[in-house]
Formats: C-alpha cells, structure tokens, sequence
C-alpha cells in the first residue's frame, strides 16, 4: 500500500485497526523512529538486505521511502484484552478518545472527491501563517508548564511542543479557538502523563491544579483538562 502511494498525487489514509492486540513498539518501532527525523527524505524503512536488476523502480538500495501523502490511523480498545498504548506511541500521535457510545444519524450521501496532497499541505501552511499561536498564550502555556514541572515533577519534550505549533493553528483554521486548542492538546499530551504519577497525590493535588488554570487561562476555559484531572482523581 505505501510503495503504490509513492505514484499517487492524492491522501492515501491507512487504518491500522486494533493496533494494541499487540504491543505497538514491537511491530511499528520502525515507524515511530522514522517520524522523529525532521528531514522526510530520510524516511526510508529497509524492505531487503539486496538489490537486483529488477526490483521495483522506487526502492532504492532495498530501501522505500515513506510518502507524506501516506496518513497513519490507528484504532485502539482499552481493556484487560489489550496492552497499554505507551507513552512513546501517544507522543508522536494525535488523540481522539470516544468515551461515549456511538449514536446513529441520518447524513446525506456525498460524491466522493480526490484531494491532492498538495493541496492539504498548502491549507496546513496556510493556517500557521494566519493563526500563529499568540504570545499571550504562549506565556500561558509556559506558567503551567513551570507550575506542572515544580507540582508533579512532570515535563514534556520539544515534541509536544513542536506539535502545538501546527495542531492549535490547523484547529482554528478548522472553526474553533485557541483556548479551546490549548484545552485539547494539553488534556491529550500533557495531563494524560498524570496516570503514570502516584494516585493518591493526584487526588490530594488535583484541586490545586485545577485553580491554578482557571488562574491562568480563565475559569471553566479548559473544560477538556478539568474532566481528565477530575477522572483521575476519582479512580485514585
């Protein structure tokens, strides 16, 4: 599927269902490292240790280069079925968690259309350019990430913070605000990290951490944050 995607013009989505029956790292390490290069001519995954006159034109040195119309989605349950999805994984993805059970709707039927990539890559430039992340809100993030760090002796990596600069732009282009990106992304990157720390002190400290962002960003601005800390002190 990848090697076909490197003829094609448009977004080639690849949904990798129930990726947690296993352990992740194990069949995918390969992937996830690739992802941490900044350089995507360096995204190449060793397919054979040879080469022959006949291999297929865009393996070079038994190597295949891995598109960047080619979009990973993966889906995972959790539950005593499943290995827990590490930190190493959420890190370099993008969380949607469906805490609710699916509703039926009634939708209309659509044409299918072909986007190229192109395309897609332009509307994400775009929006860093026209929504950058204000200073006012960066200083924000940075006070809770200072008091986090003194609290709960929780940091996170450039990674997360790299990702911020395109998800809140691409989430405002999309309709929303970016109090609400900030919400999203620091209850999915950051506070997610809380369910490795001792429960009992989460339980004892998660009022404390609440004020502090209603102090910082306003109050009831990050209810997405707020119900996770509120989840996890009541599983403490």
């Amino acid at each position: 599927s990848i090697y076909t995607t490197t003829y094609r013009k448009d977004l080639d989505v690849i949904v990798l269902d129930e990726m947690n029956l296993a352990r992740i790292e194990y069949y995918f390490a390969e992937f996830l490292s690739i992802m941490e290069m900044r350089d995507t001519s360096d995204w190449l995954i060793d397919l054979i240790p040879s080469t022959l006159p006949g291999d297929p034109v865009n393996l070079k040195e038994g190597k295949l280069l891995i598109p960047q119309n080619a979009i990973f989605f993966g889906t995972a349950n959790n539950d005593d079925s499943t290995f827990t999805i590490s930190d190493k994984v959420y890190d370099r993805a993008i969380s949607l968690f469906f805490d609710d059970k699916g509703r039926p709707f009634e939708a209309e039927m659509q044409e299918p259309i072909s986007i190229p990539y192109s395309q897609i890559e332009s509307l994400y430039a775009e929006a860093k350019k026209q929504f950058s992340i204000s200073e006012q809100m960066l200083e924000k993030f940075e006070d809770l990430d200072n008091f986090v760090i003194r609290k709960f002796k929780l940091a996170f990596g450039n990674r997360i913070l790299n990702q911020r600069e395109t998800f809140v732009p691409t989430y405002v282009a999309c309709g929303g605000t970016e109090e609400e990106a900030l919400d999203d992304i620091l209850a999915k990157k950051v506070l997610r990290k809380l369910e490795s720390q001792n429960p009992i002190y989460i339980k004892a400290k998660a009022d404390d951490l609440i004020n502090k962002m209603n102090e910082i960003f306003g109050k009831d601005k990050t209810p997405v944050c707020e119900a996770v800390i509120r989840k996890l002190a009541n599983n403490s």
